[in-house]
């Protein structure tokens, strides 16, 4: 390998087409042609294509008569000759191809060597079928037919076996009203013909009650279903809603043409130093740290009420079973209290049958009979 060291070539400049004519590099023309001066002064003119080479349209005779000598007779050829359409095949051969086990058959060859390994006792062998005995006829097929006499019982669905229905749970235990309610309610000690004074007046403040239970949602409902007047003024608020949405758009219109003439300045003045750029990018930085400040102190907060965060957790859990606890007390008295409907429909409550100071009966003689449709 040579020492030397090979010189790198320096490339010329090519900024614009009067420099790439200038700076051309012709040496790799130059020796092309120098060779081939060269190669002219030694060996003179190049000959033609036709002189240099022949094309050959007689062939060779030695090779033709090999040719010939080696070719075989025509008998050999007719029987040589092979069709791509096979024989007719006389008849069906069974393919000689291995079949392969299926998986089934592997799982229950698999399952067979391992019960074997495990020592358990072999499937008994298939009872043999016994041959049925061909039974006399037992009945006089000269005589009249009697109609054979199918089990209604079973009919066609004798193989299909019988469910049982499954009891529900609720079959065996008594309804709650059957266990805490009487059989017969006994009225109140007030609605009786000659009660005391305190008995009267405890079922006039009941009946009192539900009156003005009554009273109140039919109100309620009366209230809901009027009239509002506020409807009225409805209109012209809504007008002067409009009007109000339509002085905010003109003047956030005029807002906008300000911003986007200002904008406009601000891009036809006078570009930003380096040092404003400098400024802007601090107050950036300073901003963005004072907010992970922030964060990180909100953080530090909530970390700090995790015992009161639990507490109000905890009180919010206590309210809730006290509520379904309440809830589930409701239902056990609803059900004691028995069934408020029959299918879809709900049972009226009766009302209950009270009698003013005036209209109580001192004798039995002058008790009024009241009529019970029930």
């Amino acid at each position: 390998m040579s020492t030397a060291q090979v010189e790198k070539k320096l490339q010329p400049s090519r900024k614009g087409k009067k420099a790439w004519r200038k700076n051309i590099d012709m040496q790799p023309v130059d020796e092309a042609l120098e060779s081939l001066r060269v190669e002219e002064r030694v060996r003179g003119l190049g000959a033609k294509i036709d002189d240099l080479f022949t094309i050959d349209t007689t062939g060779d005779l030695q090779v033709k008569r090999q040719l010939a000598r080696d070719k075989p007779l025509k008998v050999d050829e007719i029987l040589a000759e092979r069709s791509a359409v096979p024989a007719v095949i006389a008849r069906v051969k069974a393919a000689n191809v291995e079949k392969k086990e299926s998986k089934h058959d592997l799982q229950k060859v698999n399952h067979i060597a391992k019960r074997k390994r495990e020592g358990a006792i072999p499937p008994s062998a298939p009872k043999k079928k016994k041959k049925q005995s061909v039974k006399q006829a037992s009945y006089d097929m000269w005589g009249d037919v009697e109609e054979e006499q199918e089990d209604a019982s079973k009919g066609y669905l004798d193989v299909v076996k019988e469910r049982k229905v499954k009891a529900p749970s609720t079959l065996k235990s008594k309804p709650a009203a059957m266990v805490h309610k009487a059989s017969v309610e006994v009225p109140h000690a007030g609605a009786s013909y000659n009660p005391t004074m305190e008995d009267h007046q405890e079922l006039l403040k009941e009946a009192h009650a539900i009156e003005v239970k009554k009273e109140e949602a039919t109100k309620k409902l009366n209230e809901q279903l009027a009239y509002r007047k506020e409807l009225d003024q409805l209109k012209s608020e809504l007008e002067e809603s409009i009007s109000d949405d339509e002085d905010e758009d003109e003047g956030e219109e005029e807002e906008e043409e300000q911003g986007e003439e200002s904008a406009k300045q601000k891009q036809e003045g006078v570009r930003k130093t380096k040092t404003q750029r400098n400024k802007e990018k601090r107050k950036r930085y300073n901003r963005m740290l004072e907010e992970q400040k922030i964060h990180e102190r909100d953080i530090r907060k909530q970390i700090d009420r995790v015992k009161a965060i639990e507490a109000e957790l905890q009180e919010q859990i206590e309210k809730l079973e006290k509520a379904a606890e309440i809830r589930r007390h409701l239902k056990e008295e609803d059900e004691k209290k028995g069934a408020r409907r029959l299918g879809r429909h709900y049972i009226k409550e009766q009302p209950m049958a009270v009698q003013l100071q005036e209209e109580l009966s001192e004798t039995l003689r002058q008790l009024k009979v009241r009529k019970c449709f029930i």
